[in-house]
Formats: structure tokens, sequence, C-alpha cells
């Protein structure tokens, strides 16, 4: 890691991201599953679900398994290193997994994120000017 990152506490969990792609051929109701399957695995391993997001059906930019699209899901969560073991596991073991990827978040990243989903608050008009 650079200078420049902040690293947590020891002992800490730490913010986390992970993308993966699953085969679109399998169906709706699979895809959901193995959607539920993932989260299941972060929380059982002590994480806590941030943010999930599926990005639907895409077209992947290179063929993988003779496939030319994939079903995106992303996921962001905080953890402590065991799950992101017992996750990379789960992504080995679930055949219809394409690719998956994940990354550890900077905190400042993380904290600018949680500003820019805030929502705004307008604030009050003056009503000396009435």
């Amino acid at each position: 890691m650079s200078k420049k990152t902040k690293k947590g506490s020891a002992g800490e969990p730490r913010n986390y991201e992970t993308v993966f792609v699953v085969d679109p051929l399998i169906g709706d109701d699979v895809i959901k599953g193995i959607f539920e399957k993932v989260k299941d695995v972060v929380t059982q391993a002590g994480g806590k679900i941030e943010r999930a997001e599926e990005w639907g059906k895409r077209k992947l930019a290179y063929p993988i398994r003779k496939k030319t699209y994939g079903y995106y899901v992303c996921i962001e969560f905080k953890a402590m290193g065991d799950a992101i073991k017992a996750l990379t596991n789960h992504y080995h073991i679930t055949e219809t997994i394409l690719r998956h990827s994940t990354l550890l978040v900077d905190s400042r990243l993380y904290e600018q994120r949680k500003l820019e989903q805030a929502p705004v608050q307008e604030k009050p008009k003056d009503e000396l000017f009435v």
C-alpha cells in the first residue's frame, strides 16, 4: 500500500467491494439464489453488508467459457480477512460464477461515497423578505 492510503486499526473490520459475473443462461431464480448465498457467506463470516446492487446482464469484453454475456452483481461490505477467504472459496466452488474480483476500498473513498449517498437537506428560507 502506498503512503497516501489510510490503513485501518488492527482488529477492526475493513471495507471491501466484490463484483462477480454469473452465467445468465441459468435463469433468474438461480441467479437470485447465488446472490443471496454470497450475501450469506459474508454475513456468516462476520461481515456486514453495506450495499448490494445487481447491475444486470451485460456483454463481456471477451468470451469466458464460450459465453459472451454475463450477469453482474456488486456487493460492498465491512469484514475481517476471514470473510474474504470464505468468499473466495465459495466463488471457486460455484461453477456458474464466471469471474470474480474482491477489492479493498480505501477508507477515504468509502467516506466520500457515504457523503454522496446521504440525502441533501434544504435550508429554510428567511422569512424576512416576505
